[in-house]
């Protein structure tokens, strides 16, 4: 990952979004200055640069973003909990960021504003390349481990679909899965 490459992408949406927003100025100051070993003169933006930074060092290291829960709980490690709970904070709280933290979160590979439509969009589109592949949907009675995983999963979003708890993009989304050839359920 090149941080400066991704400083200079949030600088220019910042500038040509926002150029009038004086809080980001600090933000942008304190990543070029941790980018190039300068000494970084606003602290709370040098925090949030920081911890932006570890959140990243964390995704680039484990391929994923950090969790808050698992269901054994104790073999979460205190910093990653800490890490998900600060994007967590930079989600719930996003218009309260000024515009160049809003550009960088943007441009990070590792954040996602709805991290929850991303995975789901994930599993939809891994159902896709199942069916392509096989030229059939997932089965629960497989033998392999992700495709039993993918049933599961598309089995839930069903029973969602039935119960009309999936919003209009993911139904319509969910029934071209179904039927690719254009009839509704």
């Amino acid at each position: 990952m090149n941080r400066a490459h991704l400083h200079t992408l949030a600088t220019d949406i910042w500038r040509a979004t926002q150029p009038d927003d004086p809080a980001a100025t600090p933000y942008a100051q304190a990543e070029r200055a941790f980018i190039y070993g300068e000494a970084v003169s606003h602290r709370r933006a040098a925090r949030w640069i920081s911890s932006l930074h570890r959140y990243e060092s964390f995704w680039d290291e484990h391929d994923r973003p950090p969790r808050e829960n698992t269901r054994a709980r104790h073999t979460l490690p205190g910093e990653e909990r800490r890490l998900a709970e600060w994007a967590r904070y930079q989600r719930r709280f996003e218009q309260r960021l000024n515009a160049y933290q809003r550009a960088r979160l943007e441009v990070s590979p590792a954040f996602e504003w709805d991290p929850r439509m991303v995975h789901w969009q994930r599993r939809l589109v891994a159902c896709h390349e199942h069916r392509r592949l096989t030229g059939d949907l997932p089965r629960l009675d497989s033998a392999d481990a992700a495709e039993f995983a993918l049933a599961r999963w598309l089995g839930r979003q069903l029973g969602r679909l039935q119960r009309g708890e999936l919003g209009p993009a993911q139904a319509a989304q969910l029934n071209a899965l179904l039927n690719p050839w254009g009839n509704r359920y």
